[in-house]
């Protein structure tokens, strides 16, 4: 206190109250002396939170104003005033410090009246989730223990009393139950009626733990004409016609979400299953009888992250129908019987299959066209028989349709062509028409020309009517032939050696088979050779000779032969001449003896090939002629000198030595090797100093030219060949023109300048 405060109070100790006080409780008396001016009045100046206490201003009595809160506010510290009736007043202060203790006053509460939790199905025992409930009271009036008091059937979880950790006891499966609630429960450990409850929804989380399952092996029928796109649905028991394939899947969303397919994958099953549906739809026609049974897998898979498949094997029946009709070993069945055969005899048997099944493939035949009069068939197996005989002489052929039909309700058939032909009984003996054939060729003609025709007749029909003709024994040997069938007389080797001569041939005629000595015919055939005029013939088609283009006239360059083997003697002369390809006359022949000669100056340069026709004509009348061709090559020699391509260049003056004026090329119209490589050279030295010339042409400037003083050169080249044996050369003479340069100064010269004027004088 300050030293002139005239107060006096009491000193005053730390209270302590429980906070369950009653309102108006008497706390303390504060007292105070003033030896200046009474009385002294008191007040709370400070400290008094939230007005909890009040003081009476006169005797200075402290009270409880408001219920007190130890959770709110466990100490206060009042500043009491105390102030005299002076003016002004004095005032004196002194301090009371309140602790205000705990009392049992609150519950425990939940944070949450509901928690959520969640946990995967087939977790070893863990923590699910905790729970949190709150006691305001401080200390052991605060301790909470937890526990559940429901919905724990089966003891699958506890908690932890002192933290409220749930936890599961054991491994739990959402399929079994797939959610708990608890009621959990908590209270104080001082107070155990002082409690609180929440709830506790566990939902268990699906794990793909169930692979999609099949109930059933599928087995189903299907016709084979069922249209495409139809869906083959099953809600029957197996085996029956339709079917639908489903597999169920124990776990939950996207774990439990089933799609299938085929596998493995076969791009020539004519059937898909519905991706979601399960659906066996039909995507291409059936045939029994390309395929009548289908064995595959359908795969069920499910759409977790780790998915799990279940399969089933399914087996499709294709039922037949009757789609196919029978059909015929051959559409066109062609048979014979004999003339005069028994009624009844069998003609033939005629077959139809059907690709069907069971009664679908039976067969049932019958004539329903042509001579039905006739023959019969047999309808189980399609025998065909007589029911007449037959004469061949009046009638040699008969034709059925023949039918070949179901016998179910839809009936399909096909038909069948039968042509049966009546045959001949041999009769009669073949017969010349003429006892003796005269016929007459040329010797020339080639081998295989027919000479004449022989000709026999028989009275039967058909194959035993068919006449054959052999030559008889030696006579065959004598370069003819006879054709089998058509009795035509052809020759067999050359007759050029036969001329003027008479052969005589021996035929006979017969039928088919073995020969007994009475049913054959014999005839003669006189053929006359004749004699013609044969052309020479050369004994090589042509000739091939080389000469050079130097040989002398004279020469033998080739020889050429023929021979004639006409028979008469003068036919057989000839001689031979150069008809055309003979070109300046360059080659004679001898008419006898067939060499040929050079007649006059060979040039390859200018004819290089010969190509010369030679005839050889006979003596006969009218004569004959032979030809050949002579292909004469004219080898080259060394006969023309090279010349130049270019006789003139140009040079600019002032060039320093050594500048190259030009190349010079030669030609030469002789053949390798009489051609290049060529050699230059200058013959007119008196310009030797203005240009030299290297052997292989390159034409040089020797000094700087001044066109002011020489404007043009003429320089005498000349240049030789390779040639064997002696190389030729030629001199031509090579123009060289200077080409100004601007190297000379203007030269002085008077200009005139005249100035007119046009104006005013001033």
């Amino acid at each position: 206190f300050r030293k002139y405060n005239i107060m006096h109070l009491s000193f005053l100790v730390i209270y302590s109250l429980t906070e369950d006080e009653r309102v108006e409780t008497l706390v303390a008396v504060v007292s105070a002396l003033s030896i200046r001016a009474e009385p002294v009045t008191f007040f709370l100046a400070s400290g008094n939170f939230e007005n909890m206490f009040h003081i009476d201003h006169s005797s200075g009595a402290l009270i409880v104003e408001r219920p007190l809160d130890f959770e709110s506010k466990k100490e206060l510290s009042l500043l009491i005033e105390a102030r005299d009736s002076g003016l002004p007043p004095f005032s004196s202060f002194s301090e009371i410090h309140i602790n205000i203790t705990d009392a049992n006053d609150n519950f425990p509460q939940f944070t949450q009246a509901e928690y959520r939790c969640e946990v995967f199905e087939n977790s070893p025992p863990t923590v699910v989730c905790d729970v949190l409930a709150i006691d305001a009271d401080s200390g052991y009036y605060g301790t909470v223990q937890y526990n559940i008091t429901d919905g724990n059937h089966g003891n699958f979880f506890t908690i932890d009393p002192e933290n409220g950790y749930l936890s599961t006891t054991v491994s739990l499966d959402r399929e079994h139950i797939p959610e708990f609630n608890l009621t959990v429960e908590a209270e104080e450990l001082e107070n155990t009626l002082h409690k609180d409850k929440a709830t506790v929804i566990i939902t268990v989380l699906d794990r793909n733990d169930n692979a999609p399952l099949f109930s059933q092996i599928f087995l189903t029928e299907v016709s084979e004409d069922t249209p495409v796109g139809q869906t083959i649905i099953k809600d029957l028991p197996v085996g029956s016609v339709i079917g639908n394939i489903q597999a169920e899947d124990g776990d939950y969303g996207p774990n439990g979400e089933i799609t299938y397919n085929i596998t493995p994958e076969n791009q020539f099953l004519p059937l898909s299953v519905g991706e979601f549906s399960g659906l066996i739809t039909l995507i291409r026609e059936l045939d029994f009888e390309e395929q009548s049974i289908y064995h595959f897998q359908i795969k069920a898979k499910d759409e977790g992250w780790f998915s799990k498949t279940g399969t089933l094997n399914v087996t499709v029946l294709v039922m037949d129908v009757n789609d196919n009709p029978p059909v015929f070993s051959s559409s066109e069945y062609i048979t014979s019987v004999r003339e005069n055969s028994a009624v009844g005899m069998n003609v033939l048997d005629v077959t139809a299959t059907d690709i069907d099944s069971g009664v679908n493939a039976q067969i049932f035949y019958s004539l329903i066209g042509g001579h039905i009069d006739k023959f019969a068939i047999d309808s189980g197996n399609g025998t065909i028989t007589t029911l007449a005989m037959f004469d061949y002489e009046q009638e040699q052929m008969f034709d059925l349709t023949i039918k070949g039909s179901n016998t179910g309700g839809h009936a399909l058939f096909s038909l069948a062509h039968v042509v049966i032909q009546i045959s001949d009984v041999n009769e009669f003996t073949p017969r010349f028409i003429k006892k003796e054939f005269n016929f007459s060729v040329l010797k020339n003609v080639p081998i295989g020309t027919v000479v004449g025709k022989v000709m026999a007749t028989d009275g039967d029909r058909g194959s035993e009517g068919q006449v054959f003709y052999f030559l008889f024994a030696r006579k065959k040997k004598k370069s003819f032939e006879i054709h089998e069938r058509s009795g035509d007389v052809y020759t067999t080797n050359s007759l050029r050696k036969q001329g003027n001569s008479h052969v005589v041939l021996k035929v006979l005629a017969k039928n088919s088979g073995v020969i007994t000595g009475t049913d054959i015919d014999e005839t003669f055939v006189h053929v006359s050779v004749i004699d013609t005029n044969e052309a020479p013939m050369f004994t090589s088609p042509r000739y091939m000779a080389n000469v050079t283009e130097d040989t002398p006239i004279g020469t033998s360059v080739a020889t050429v032969s023929a021979v004639d083997e006409d028979s008469i003697v003068n036919w057989n002369h000839f001689f031979f001449t150069i008809e055309h390809g003979n070109t300046n006359f360059s080659f004679s022949i001898d008419p006898s003896n067939g060499i040929i000669s050079v007649n006059s100056p060979l040039d390859r340069e200018v004819w290089p090939v010969y190509n010369l026709t030679v005839i050889a004509t006979d003596n006969g009348s009218p004569p004959a002629t032979g030809t050949t061709n002579v292909i004469v090559t004219i080898g080259d020699i060394n006969d023309n000198a090279p010349k130049l391509t270019s006789t003139e260049a140009h040079v600019r003056e002032n060039q320093p030595e050594g500048t190259i004026v030009t190349k010079l090329t030669a030609f030469d119209s002789d053949l390798p090797p009489n051609q290049g490589p060529f050699m230059y050279w200058l013959l007119d030295s008196s310009v030797a100093s203005a240009f030299s010339l290297t052997p292989d042409g390159v034409l040089l400037t020797t000094r700087p030219i001044d066109r002011e003083q020489i404007s043009a050169y003429q320089v005498l080249v000349a240049v030789r060949d390779s040639g064997f044996p002696l190389p030729l050369s030629s001199t031509s003479t090579f123009h060289i023109r200077v080409v100004d340069e601007n190297d000379n100064p203007s030269m002085a010269r008077n200009i005139f300048i005249e100035v007119k004027y046009f104006g005013l004088a001033v």
